[in-house]
């Protein structure tokens, strides 16, 4: 008897073949919903109606101290897209922003404290120049539930160590442009208008020096989105994590297939853009760089990455232990 699932996914050039239904999981059948990644993530945490779906890691390391019964959760070690939104990283053209190393001490506008980005970068940050979430002070752009901190209740209880300022709707992209920010990266519901002149990039290659650098010190590229599904699937059908891990991968190899440069690690030059193929042009420096393929999947390829991301967390105030991931990845996938 086939299983039937609903699941969720925003565009994604290696999950097409799976979404369009070229690759199907033995024995499952799945009722896929695609749109936009925050919006996604905010239903999620609001009705937990889904069976297996993409989701924030940061948001979801939150969830795991949290018990609300909707958030009962597990994640597969599938990781379909990398954490490069930080790379459209802009600063005010006065501030005397040069490169990364000069964000001690600034003030810096983000989507939400709680993105994977965000987390991502901060780790970055520490990473390549030893600056601590604590010594930026962050400006939140998303209102009402757009912002998965509130929905996780961080405005009411916001973390320990940390300036965090939710700002108004639209005030990102205006105190930038003034100079009351120094710096900000964009994402959907929080634009920045580029076209100004009182602002510019803070990384002129795209962001893939930056990316290469914390490549060599950290030994992975940090990952934005995991799959994860419910626990009470999992405990009434174990078999079907491993039959879903599979046609990932086979999903994930059909794309490559497809267009080499879904081997890329870079999104496209429209921050709101999930198609990564227009940005990775230069794929035979990637894969020099970064392997021939970034995304692995399995915990032995992701362990460093997830236990760095475990660690940040417990840094930036969201958790207050680190994270024991192992306790929540299906028993039969530990050794994948």
């Amino acid at each position: 008897m086939t299983l039937r699932l609903r699941g969720t996914f925003a565009p994604n050039p290696r999950v097409a073949p799976l979404l369009d239904g070229t690759v199907t999981p033995q024995g499952i059948e799945v009722g896929w919903t695609t749109g936009e990644p925050g919006d996604l993530h905010s239903m999620h945490l609001r009705d937990g109606a889904y069976d297996v779906f993409e989701f924030s890691i940061s948001n979801y390391i939150v969830t795991t101290e949290r018990t609300n019964p909707l958030w009962d959760w597990l994640m597969l070690p599938v990781f379909t897209t990398k954490a490069t939104l930080g790379l459209n990283t802009v600063v005010n053209t006065s501030s005397g922003i040069a490169s990364g190393a000069d964000l001690r001490g600034t003030r810096f506008g983000i989507p939400d404290y709680t993105m994977t980005a965000a987390l991502w970068f901060r780790a970055q940050l520490a990473e390549l120049w030893d600056i601590a979430s604590g010594q930026i002070e962050w400006f939140i752009g998303r209102q009402g539930e757009e912002s998965h901190g509130r929905q996780m209740g961080f405005e009411s209880r916001p973390p320990k160590g940390v300036s965090l300022i939710w700002a108004g709707a639209g005030d990102l992209n205006r105190m930038l442009q003034d100079g009351r920010l120094d710096a900000s990266f964009p994402a959907g519901g929080s634009p920045i208008d580029t076209s100004t002149g009182a602002v510019a990039p803070l990384f002129p290659d795209r962001g893939r020096r930056f990316t290469a650098d914390y490549h060599a010190s950290a030994g992975f590229l940090p990952v934005n989105h995991a799959v994860l599904v419910r626990r009470s699937l999992v405990e009434a059908e174990p078999w079907c994590v491993e039959a879903l891990l599979t046609a990932f991968e086979e999903s994930k190899q059909e794309s490559y297939r497809r267009d080499a440069r879904n081997r890329g690690v870079f999104r496209a030059d429209n921050h709101n853009s999930l198609d990564n193929v227009s940005n990775n042009d230069d794929i035979r420096w990637q894969n020099a760089t970064f392997g021939d393929d970034p995304f692995a999947y399995g915990l032995a390829a992701n362990r460093m990455m997830l236990a760095t991301a475990a660690r940040q967390s417990r840094l930036d105030g969201l958790t207050e232990e680190v994270w024991d991931f192992e306790n929540f990845i299906p028993e039969s996938l530990l050794a994948s």
